[in-house]
């Protein structure tokens, strides 16, 4: 950081009281090893930090302060301190890049690319593709034709967006003859897409990610899939084709999802897990097939299998 942010500056952003001295902040550090003129982020109501160390900690509405206590802090008391820093480090530590089209991207002449947009080196950009306000392309994207990605949305280096998906009809000789994807992805605002991650496009109809979906690094989304609004997939995650995901849910590391399962709004897959059923609303499943969380634990406790929960 070229200049240091004050404690006053985060508690108005915050909208709260700031507690000790107004200390000069120039990054952050962690409670477990506090670091000078940092911000930290507490969900303890009690810390112990060296009274050496001059820091600003987020701590929960909780925390109480003893004056005998053998340190010394300033604070800043929030309902979630993990999400205030959050915040904070965007708002005042991450240095954004300025908007612009590096030289070495290649653009289609109809494509239509906001101003505000940032389109990193080795950018490919198909014919009619539309991007919105204030997305970030990292290194080496790809965004085939047609596609349209919306407003502030954040693309990693290296992921390729609308390509052919993989569907086939055999003929009479059990010849697999390729059947062509016409159709595009549609991806809405306040998206991520992390690095090396492939979402094919449509068959027929598109592809769509709702706004504020967050897919992690090396995932795979396949042909016609729908993803809701606020849900996460996470790394290593194989979405197949036809599949429609929820508001709201969790897709954990390496979890597999076969073609046409429908996953029910705020549901959240395990980590490693293969859906082969659909899942329904507010539902926890994991494991080998996916088995529904309470029979998981039922069953391995009946059976000794595993470890227990």
């Amino acid at each position: 950081m070229d200049s240091k942010i004050s404690a006053n500056e985060i508690a108005e952003f915050l909208n709260s009281e700031l507690f000790g001295e107004n200390l000069y902040l120039s990054g952050i550090s962690t409670l477990s090893n506090p670091k000078k003129d940092t911000i930290i982020f507490s969900k303890k109501s009690e810390i112990n930090i060296p009274n050496d160390i001059s820091c600003l900690v987020l701590v929960p509405d909780d925390f109480v302060c003893f004056d005998d206590k053998p340190f010394k802090i300033s604070y800043i008391k929030v309902n979630n301190p993990r999400l205030a820093l959050a915040r904070v480090l965007n708002h005042f530590f991450v240095i954004k890049p300025k908007p612009g089209i590096s030289s070495t991207a290649k653009i289609a002449q109809n494509a239509i690319i906001s101003n505000s947009a940032t389109l990193g080196e080795g950018c490919i950009i198909g014919k009619n593709v539309i991007i919105g306000n204030n997305t970030i392309l990292n290194n080496n994207v790809i965004v085939h034709d047609n596609c349209k990605i919306g407003n502030s949305c954040y693309i990693k280096s290296g992921a390729v967006i609308g390509e052919d998906g993989f569907g086939f009809e055999f003929d009479e000789n059990k010849i697999p003859v390729r059947i062509p994807h016409l159709g595009s992805v549609s991806i809405g605002d306040n998206v991520e897409i992390g690095v090396y991650t492939v979402i094919a496009r449509g068959t027929i109809e598109d592809t769509i990610i709702e706004n504020n979906v967050k897919i992690d690094d090396k995932v795979f989304i396949a042909h016609n899939c729908k993803i809701g609004k606020n849900t996460l997939v996470t790394a290593c995650a194989e979405i197949s084709g036809s599949v429609k995901i929820g508001e709201n849910c969790w897709i954990a590391p390496n979890s597999t999802v076969i073609n046409k399962i429908e996953i029910g709004d705020n549901a959240l897959i395990g980590i490693g897990s293969v859906v082969i059923a659909d899942i329904p609303p507010n539902a926890k499943y994991m494991g080998l097939e996916a088995l529904e969380l309470k029979k998981l634990r039922k069953y391995k406790k009946d059976t000794g299998y595993g470890e227990k929960f």
